[in-house]
C-alpha cells in the first residue's frame, strides 16, 4: 500500500486597472444625456482581488495482481474578496448643475463622492469530498473499473454595492445582499478496457459531472431599460450543472511500434447549463440555466517516428454541442439561449501538426528544425452572440445580434435629439459575432546539449490576424472589438537543466 498526503496553501493579491471610459460614457453621455466635456471624463475601473486557499488531500492506494484500488479524502477553504471601484474625478462638480442636483450628490454610504460605482464581495466557499476507485483483471485481456466520489459544497457570500450606478432603484444608494448556496451528491465512472492485442486496446467509459451553482450579482437597476428589467430581473441564483459523459475509443501501436492511432468518440448530456449572459442595459451579467444541451463528437490523434531524424504528430476534433432548450420572455428566445444554438467557445473543427527532424553534431550535440500548424473552426465568444442586437422599436423584428443602433440614445434626457459622439455620419453599426476559423505557423530552429538548449523562434509565420474573442460591453452599447492573437514574432530561447 501507498499513502500519499498533498496539502496546498495559496495566497493571491491582484489590482487590475481598466479604462472604462467607453463604458461609462455609453451611461453618462447616453442613458442621462450629459454633454461631452462630463462624459468624455477619465474613468478608471480598479479590480481588485484577494484570495487564500487551503487545500488537504489524502490518498491510500494499493492491490494485487488481479484488483487494484484506491481510496481518498479531499477538503478545501476558500476565503476570497473581490472589488470594483470607478472613479470619475470632476463628475459631481460638472453633473449637478445640469441635472438640478445638489452638490456631492454621487456620494454614498460607503463610496465617496465621484465614485460612481463601488462593490465590496465577499466569498466563503468550504468544500470536501471522500472518494474511492477499483480496477478488476477479468482474465489477461479484459479490465473493469468502477469509482465514486461523494462531495459536499457549502458557500456563503455578502455583496455590497454603493454608488449613483448600482442602486436598486429605491433611491438608496447602498445594496446589501448575502446569501449562500449548498450542494452534495455523487460522481460515479465505469471504464471498461479490453486488450485485442498487443498493439490494440479498446475501451468506453461513462461518468457523471457536476459544477457548483451560486448567487447573481443584483442587476444595475437605474441604468436598466424596463424591457430589460423585466428580462432580466428576479434572478438571484443559478442552479448546479449537471453531466453525463459517455466516449468509447481505440488505442493502436503499428508499423512495428513506431508509429501510433488513437481515436475517440464521445456523446455528454447537459442539464441545467450554465451560460453567462450580458444582461442588455443594465451593465450587469448573470448566469442563467438552460435546462438541456449536449456535445458530441470525434477525436483523431496520430504519431509517427519513422527513423531516428523525425517525428511527425497531427490531430484533428470535430465537435456539435447545442442548446436543446429554449429561455423565453415576453415570447422571445432571451440572448441567444434558443435550442439548436450552437454553445459558445466551441469550435466545430480544430486540428494541428507538428515535424520536428533532428541530427547529430558532433559529440553530445544535436541539431533539430520543427514546425507545428494549428487550426481552428468558426465559433461564437458567448450565447449572446445569438441573440437580438440593439435596434430602434421600429425594427426590432429585423435586429440580430452584430447590428447596433447609433441613434440608441437620441431619446435621453437633459438633452433629447442628441446622442453621444454625434453629430453621426451613419445611424447604423454592424459586425459579424462569428468568430472566422484561423491558422497558425510556427517554426523552430535549435541545438541540444546535455545540460543546455538554444533555439530560434518565428511564430505566427504568416502573421495571421486571429479573432479570438468578441469583446463587448454593455451588450454592445458602450464598445465593441475584437481579442486578436500576437503578431509575427521572431526570438530566441537559452535553457538550462541542472
Amino acid at each position: 500500500m501507498s499513502l500519499t498526503s498533498i496539502t496546498a496553501y495559496t495566497h493571491r493579491d491582484v489590482l487590475v486597472v481598466r479604462d472604462a471610459t467607453a463604458l461609462t460614457a455609453s451611461i453618462t453621455g447616453g442613458t442621462i444625456g450629459l454633454p461631452q466635456n462630463v462624459y468624455t471624463l477619465d474613468a478608471p475601473l480598479d479590480d481588485s482581488t484577494n484570495s487564500k486557499v487551503w487545500t488537504q488531500e489524502v490518498r491510500l492506494s494499493g492491490g494485487g495482481d488481479r484488483i487494484k484500488w484506491l481510496v481518498g479524502g479531499f477538503y478545501s477553504k476558500n476565503k476570497r474578496h473581490y472589488a470594483q471601484d470607478l472613479f470619475v474625478s470632476g463628475f459631481d462638480t460638472l453633473a449637478a448643475p445640469i441635472l438640478g442636483a445638489p452638490y456631492g450628490f454621487t456620494q454614498g454610504l460607503l463610496a465617496p463622492k465621484d465614485h460612481l460605482f463601488w462593490s465590496n464581495l465577499s466569498y466563503d466557499l468550504e468544500q470536501y469530498a471522500a472518494f474511492g476507485e477499483a480496477t478488476l483483471s477479468v482474465g489477461p485481456r479484459l479490465g473493469l473499473t468502477a469509482g465514486l466520489r461523494y462531495y459536499n459544497f457549502d458557500e456563503s457570500r455578502q455583496q455590497i454595492f454603493d454608488g449613483i450606478f448600482g442602486n436598486d432603484g429605491t433611491g438608496d444608494s447602498l445594496v446589501s445582499q448575502p446569501g449562500s448556496t449548498k450542494a452534495d451528491g455523487v460522481a460515479p465512472r465505469f471504464i471498461a478496457s479490453y486488450q485485442v492485442s498487443d498493439a490494440l486496446t479498446l475501451n468506453a467509459q461513462a461518468s457523471r459531472g457536476f459544477r457548483l451553482g451560486g448567487i447573481n450579482d443584483p442587476l444595475n437597476v437605474p441604468l436598466c431599460t424596463p424591457e430589460d428589467l423585466v428580462t432580466f430581473g428576479g434572478r438571484k441564483s443559478w442552479k448546479d450543472e449537471k453531466a453525463w459523459n459517455y466516449e468509447v475509443g481505440a488505442k493502436s501501436r503499428v508499423a512495428g511500434g513506431r508509429a501510433s492511432i488513437n481515436l475517440s468518440a464521445f456523446y455528454m448530456d447537459i442539464s441545467d447549463l450554465q451560460l453567462t449572459v450580458t444582461a442588455g442595459s443594465c451593465s450587469s451579467r448573470l448566469i442563467f440555466n438552460v435546462p438541456k444541451a449536449r456535445s458530441e463528437g470525434l477525436e483523431l490523434e496520430v504519431t509517427a517516428t519513422p527513423n531516428e531524424h523525425l517525428d511527425i504528430s497531427a490531430s484533428a476534433g470535430l465537435n456539435n454541442s447545442e442548446l436543446r432548450s429554449t429561455i423565453l420572455s415576453a415570447g422571445q428566445p432571451v440572448s441567444g439561449m434558443a435550442a439548436g444554438n450552437r454553445l459558445p467557445s466551441v469550435p466545430q473543427v480544430q486540428a494541428s501538426g507538428a515535424v520536428t527532424y533532428g541530427w547529430p553534431v558532433g559529440r553530445g550535440s544535436r541539431a533539430f528544425v520543427s514546425g507545428s500548424y494549428q487550426h481552428v473552426g468558426s465559433r461564437f465568444t458567448a450565447i449572446d452572440d445569438q441573440g437580438r442586437g440593439f435596434c430602434v422599436p421600429a425594427d426590432l423584428a429585423n435586429c440580430p445580434f452584430g447590428t447596433v443602433a447609433l441613434t440608441t440614445f437620441e431619446r435621453a434626457t437633459p438633452r433629447p435629439g442628441k446622442t453621444i459622439g454625434g453629430p453621426l455620419t451613419d445611424t447604423l453599426f454592424t459586425f459579424n459575432p462569428l468568430l472566422p476559423a484561423y491558422n497558425l505557423l510556427n517554426l523552430r530552429v535549435g541545438l541540444i546539449r546535455e545540460s543546455w538548449e538554444l533555439a530560434v523562434y518565428l511564430n505566427n509565420v504568416t502573421d495571421e490576424r486571429a479573432l479570438l474573442a468578441l469583446d463587448r460591453e454593455r451588450g454592445t452599447r458602450a464598445r465593441v472589438g475584437y481579442l486578436t492573437n500576437q503578431p509575427r514574432t521572431v526570438g530566441a530561447t537559452l535553457r538550462f537543466s541542472y
